[in-house]
């Protein structure tokens, strides 16, 4: 069992305590230091802010409990998911393609990064990265050792809502770091606790809570009674701590700020489309019917109330006879044009508070002005790059992790390390084109094939063998006139 006097065990329950607290959003974003908690800022838990990433935000609950399960599924129909477009579009253009290290000849990226990217499926784990980074704040990587079945490092994506590190407020150092999360096939919880020692060391340990029910659900009540050591507590090869945390700008998702905005753009497409749902079939009314009619029964009249229950039926064979001042009235649809502005209007609201060019959310807007689309696509680059620097360097010592475990030292120099991304605007082939006529002779050929033509660092060994080929079935060049 984990002693809760030790520090291990008081880090581990304060670890387990805020992660739970950040998920459900009960006391908000908190800063470490020295230890404890402090400076408490309300916001939204992760579990909701993942429910807008994934189109799902809650329902609307001033609904007549009667109505509930009939109006809810009304209320789905008229979400429209702004929150996941503003996150992909930056995460797909935030592309690492390769990484130089002090190796000799790694120009267009080291061979030896590139196969643990392969092993590891670099690219996909980094874009899982970046989308959780970009949606709730914060991405996080676990690098562990090579083992038996594999000479490589792994390193893997890690859900925000499972892990949790604690960071020195003077250096941001990682002292601490937890992965909780349930097993279901087991039926237990399992927990990864990695903590820096007093001695520069860093001890790992696997933690098992048994149970038919998780700690994640429902109250939460940590119990440091019911964690047991899954195994021995190792130290980490070479005093590496294997968490790496990915913060964006100001510890926020992209969209965590404008969840009002959200909430009101699918108010008012659910209103567009309840409007237009409840008038499909327009109302109709009768004017001046009479109430009874006179008939002569055994040669006396008498009057009897007229039942219209049936009489006026909608079909192409029906004829429908009336007296003569009875009036027919239907009523008129509404005007949705109001609320469809208002919608667009919203949209671009949002837009601009987002860095979002206009186009990837409303296709109207394809047919503005040039410059104007120009200026909002400039936003949104400048937003990506800004992005990628606060990346950057932390991809940069997760490969440093994988060459140190795997004992190359030479390459595990973080100072020597350079992450090498794709590019974040693309052009069309015929301004490519046009600039490679353009650099022809003034650029080198290499830097024209990566920096023009956009082709990858890993192509370039191809492409050098095509142009060698192709110098082959060249023409002679046929000789000058008069000997000259």
């Amino acid at each position: 069992m984990i002693d809760p006097e030790t520090p291990e065990g008081k880090w581990f329950a304060r670890l387990a305590q805020e992660l739970h607290n950040r998920r459900t959003g009960r006391m908000g974003s908190q800063r470490w230091n020295k230890g404890a908690l402090n400076n408490k800022v309300e916001r939204p838990g992760l579990e909701l802010i993942d429910a807008y990433f994934r189109g799902d935000p809650p329902l609307r609950s001033d609904i007549h409990g009667g109505w509930k399960p009939y109006v809810r599924a009304f209320l789905r129909a008229g979400r429209l998911n702004m929150a996941e477009l503003t996150v992909v579009s930056t995460s797909n253009r935030m592309n690492l393609r390769d990484f130089r290290t002090a190796a000799a000849n790694d120009e267009q990226g080291d061979l030896a990064a590139r196969e643990i990217m392969l092993v590891n499926e670099w690219e996909q784990m980094a874009r899982e990265v970046h989308d959780n980074m970009l949606s709730l704040a914060d991405g996080y990587t676990i690098t562990t050792p090579p083992s038996a079945r594999s000479r490589f490092a792994r390193v893997t994506a890690e859900d925000p809502r499972e892990v949790i590190t604690a960071h020195d407020p003077m250096t941001g150092e990682c002292l601490a770091g937890l992965k909780l999360f349930r097993d279901d096939w087991d039926a237990a919880d399992l927990a990864y606790f990695a903590l820096r020692m007093d001695d520069g060391s860093v001890m790992v340990q696997k933690l098992k809570r048994g149970g038919s029910s998780s700690i994640n659900d429902g109250p939460f009540r940590f119990d440091n009674e019911g964690w047991a050591p899954d195994g021995e507590a190792q130290k980490s090869p070479f005093d590496v701590m294997p968490f790496d945390r990915f913060r964006n700008r100001f510890g926020v998702g992209e969209f965590e700020r404008h969840l009002d905005t959200l909430d009101r753009i699918n108010d008012k497409v659910f209103n567009e489309w309840w409007i237009s749902k409840i008038q499909a079939f327009r109302q109709r009314a009768v004017k001046n019917l009479p109430d009874t009619e006179t008939t002569v029964v055994d040669g006396k009249r008498v009057e009897e109330e007229i039942d219209y229950s049936d009489m006026f039926t909608a079909s192409p064979d029906e004829m429908w006879q009336v007296p003569g001042d009875v009036e027919f009235w239907e009523s008129a649809p509404v005007d949705l044009t109001p609320i469809t502005a208002s919608v667009q209007k919203d949209l671009e609201r949002y837009a601009a508070a987002v860095s979002q060019p206009l186009h990837t959310i409303t296709p109207d807007a394809a047919n503005g002005s040039a410059e104007g689309a120009t200026l909002m696509r400039e936003e949104h680059n400048f937003k990506i790059e800004d992005r990628i620097g606060r990346v950057d360097r932390r991809w940069c010592s997760v490969m440093s992790k994988c060459f140190t475990y795997m004992g190359d030292d030479q390459r595990a120099d973080v100072t020597q390390l350079e992450s090498i991304w794709g590019p974040v605007e693309r052009y069309s082939l015929a301004q490519r084109s046009d600039a490679v006529a353009k650099q022809r002779g003034v650029t080198p050929t290499e830097a024209i094939w990566t920096d023009v033509l956009q082709y990858r660092p890993a192509d370039v060994p191809r492409l050098r063998t095509l142009a060698g080929r192709e110098l082959l079935f060249l023409p002679p060049t046929p000789p000058a006139p008069n000997g000259q």
